[in-house]
């Protein structure tokens, strides 16, 4: 799971969110060099419904419809064949991030940018509407949420979308159960994952070094990173040990 792409200083990238193009490239040869193949949103539900995928298969998601989505990362994607799927609030097209106080004035992608997302092998999903946290929502509000908002970017695209990805990848059993009810073919949270409506994901952040990209291919990142959560020790020696980068 990405978000943006480029350079930031931390004062305009607090939550880590944007990845330099040379180290997106960087994890992209580290990915092939590793055996790694990319697989497109039918390749993933295809084994979803199968229950396994094929050895060190991944799926690459990007959250939120930043402008850089198209115009960094979108290229190098096309140039190694990966494919992609992009989650947008299309509630923001055209606005910033003004959900995020901390940095409310990052520009978020228009329609006529979105568009271009097909021409380079990348699948549009639905980000809720306006990025809205989703959890205590009574029903009206899930409504436009989780098929408003996929109408809408049906509306701007001529295809349907069939994923949903939770702002924050937060959640509650009302939630889930529209996202379940609403058709989507799956939804993806972050951590804290529950099933083919809520499955986990992993993220990679601007903090990120070669050994933190690597631990985070392994089957034990989940264990680890839970113990880490808990166990704020247990989280400052992992950071020493893979050396996530101090901006």
């Amino acid at each position: 799971m990405y978000h943006g792409f480029g350079n930031r200083t931390p004062a305009q990238d607090p939550h880590n969110l944007f990845v330099r193009e040379d180290a997106l490239r960087q994890q992209l040869n580290s990915l092939a060099a590793r055996g790694w193949t990319a697989l497109d949103l039918d390749g993933y539900l295809a084994g979803l419904e199968r229950g396994r995928w094929p050895a060190r298969s991944y799926l690459l998601t990007i959250d939120d419809g930043y402008p850089s989505t198209i115009e960094l990362a979108a290229p190098v994607l096309r140039r190694r064949g990966v494919p992609a799927v992009l989650f947008i609030p299309p509630g923001r097209l055209g606005g910033t991030s003004a959900w995020m106080p901390e940095m409310p004035a990052e520009p978020i992608m228009n329609a006529d940018l979105l568009r271009e997302a097909s021409a380079y092998g990348i699948e549009v999903g639905v980000h809720g509407w306006d990025h809205a946290d989703m959890v205590g929502m009574d029903s009206a509000e899930l409504g436009r949420h989780v098929v408003d908002s996929r109408t809408e970017l049906a509306d701007l695209l001529g295809t349907t979308p069939r994923s949903f990805a939770y702002p924050r990848g937060v959640y509650d059993a009302a939630a889930h159960a529209a996202v379940r009810d609403a058709g989507y073919a799956v939804s993806f949270a972050v951590h804290d994952g529950a099933g083919r409506w809520a499955v986990t994901r992993t993220d990679v952040n601007s903090l990120d070094t070669e050994r933190s990209f690597a631990l985070k291919l392994s089957p034990l990142w989940p264990a680890a990173y839970g113990l880490a959560r808990r166990l704020p020790a247990v989280r400052r020696t992992a950071h020493r040990l893979v050396g996530f980068t101090r901006r």
